[in-house]
């Protein structure tokens, strides 16, 4: 008893919240999530709406680690939180190019980066107008190694020829026995 006539008493425990409470949270979180991604065009919008889908997510895996009495539910969501980070900054990072170039976030307006040819790229084809094969500068080497074919040296189109002075190989001026 105090002064006052009031009885003095410890305070009362912190309630533990039932893990049905927190799933039907995180249902309510996962519905919120669908509907922003669902409904809204604006790009930051959908990305903050992913962000609820996951988050429900991790506290749907918290809630099943603490019925179960074990920590891998925590520690998944320890790992998909950081993959979440990685996701908003590639995300943001997405925005940002689609808003220099369209100069708006929305999503209609950026669906259009979409590649609508999927056969396949076509054939390669140099740019530029054709330019004749032209001397590497090798005619000085060749020379002072006393010719062309014997060191392995390029061909007029500028392929390398066979060495003739390798192990076994007969070069082109040697007899068949």
């Amino acid at each position: 008893m105090t002064a006052l006539g009031l009885t003095c008493c410890a305070p009362a425990p912190l309630a533990a919240v039932s893990p049905q409470a927190v799933l039907v949270l995180a249902a309510i979180l996962f519905a919120v999530g669908l509907v922003g991604v669902a409904c809204r065009r604006n790009i930051l919008v959908m990305l903050l709406s992913v962000e609820i889908l996951l988050n429900a997510a991790n506290l749907a895996f918290v809630a099943f680690s603490k019925v179960h009495g074990d920590v891998t539910g925590q520690v998944f969501v320890f790992f998909a939180m950081a993959i979440a980070a990685a996701e908003v900054a590639v995300g943001l990072a997405i925005v940002i190019a689609v808003y220099r170039l369209r100069h708006g976030v929305d999503a209609d307006a950026s669906s259009d980066l979409r590649e609508t040819d999927l056969e396949g790229p076509g054939p390669i084809t140099p740019e530029g107008p054709d330019v004749p094969a032209h001397d590497h500068g090798h005619d000085a080497h060749d020379a002072a190694h006393g010719g062309g074919d014997a060191h392995g040296s390029h061909d007029a189109h500028g392929h390398g020829a066979p060495a003739a002075h390798a192990v076994g190989v007969a070069g082109p001026t040697a007899e068949a026995p």
